[in-house]
């Protein structure tokens, strides 16, 4: 259980006979950045809500570093920075102001993490500019650094780079990076922003209807979404030694359902068509397959009508 920072266990959450969640099982893993995916109302949030105490579950149980328990919940969740939905914010303070609220609140004896912390996520500088006159993405990165206030080791952000823009945005990515390259820190984020998530996160929980529906690595989803020569036939082993003889390639995957990726030649199906024939093998299907990152995501989520998943 050591480096399991959260697990989940059949966790369930329902508001007046509706469920927000049905029976979750999931663990974090110290020192990753994981994606948390899903479409309004999957369940994100109140997943989210659950573990950082915001609300309680109606079944199933929830473990921090090992502990369960409300009490022994409470007593960990100290060790957790979060920013869940919009950040509560004092519009009349400054920022400095609200992080000293914040600090006070949580008894955090050092002063001295208010300015690193604004420096860190680039509101150093903003003087005696009240949050009134914020904008959205001057917003979000005060309700990042309050989260970082306490130093987590676990930091949860639900949409982070709401509001910023593009220079904003790579500059909260470059930011979560070193915190979990430095730091170690473990985060978990909620976004919208696919393409994002994606140069950002190591791991990724995809969530529909509050069931998760798929954990998958970097690696792995690179290696679903990368383009590649479907090629479907009876006979695959006699296939697959065509391939390696006849074409000279060794780069390529037999996947669950008998389908053959072949990686090479994508500009020139045709001779690998000929080169199949030529040995007598019967192809049933042979086309370019892949998908783009948005593709995949909202395929294994309902977004869309999902025709050329690898699980298909």
């Amino acid at each position: 259980m050591g480096s399991v920072i959260l697990e989940a266990q059949e966790l369930t959450k329902e508001y007046r006979h509706a469920i927000a969640l049905d029976h979750i099982n999931l663990q974090i893993e110290k020192g990753k950045i994981y994606g948390f995916i899903g479409r309004n109302g999957a369940g994100k949030t109140t997943f989210l809500r659950l573990v950082t105490g915001l609300a309680f579950p109606s079944g199933g149980t929830l473990a921090l570093w090992g502990k369960t328990g409300m009490a022994k919940l409470q007593e960990q969740r100290k060790r957790i920075g979060c920013m869940i939905e919009t950040p509560a914010l004092f519009p009349a303070m400054t920022a400095y102001q609200n992080m000293e609220v914040q600090r006070i609140q949580r008894g955090i004896p050092d002063k001295a993490i208010i300015d690193k912390t604004l420096e860190m996520v680039g509101l150093k500088d903003t003087g005696r500019k009240s949050v009134r006159n914020f904008s959205l993405g001057m917003r979000q990165r005060l309700g990042i650094a309050i989260a970082l206030l306490n130093t987590p080791e676990f930091l949860i952000l639900d949409e982070p780079v709401n509001g910023l823009d593009p220079a904003g945005i790579v500059e909260v990515r470059n930011l979560l990076k070193s915190l979990n390259k430095e730091y170690g820190m473990t985060i978990l984020i909620s976004s919208h922003i696919l393409e994002e998530l994606y140069q950002t996160a190591s791991e990724f929980l995809l969530i529909d209807k509050g069931r998760i529906i798929e954990e998958i690595s970097e690696h792995e989803l690179n290696e679903r979404c990368k383009r590649h020569i479907a090629i479907k036939t009876a006979d695959v082993q006699k296939a697959l030694l065509v391939l390696e003889e006849k074409l000279g390639t060794d780069h390529f995957m037999l996947v669950s359902d008998d389908t053959i990726r072949l990686y090479d030649y994508l500009n020139d199906v045709e001779r690998v068509a000929a080169v199949l024939a030529d040995a007598h093998i019967l192809v049933t299907g042979l086309s370019i397959s892949g998908d783009t990152l948005e593709d995949y995501f909202l395929g294994k989520i309902g977004g869309m009508k999902y025709v050329q998943s690898p699980e298909s």
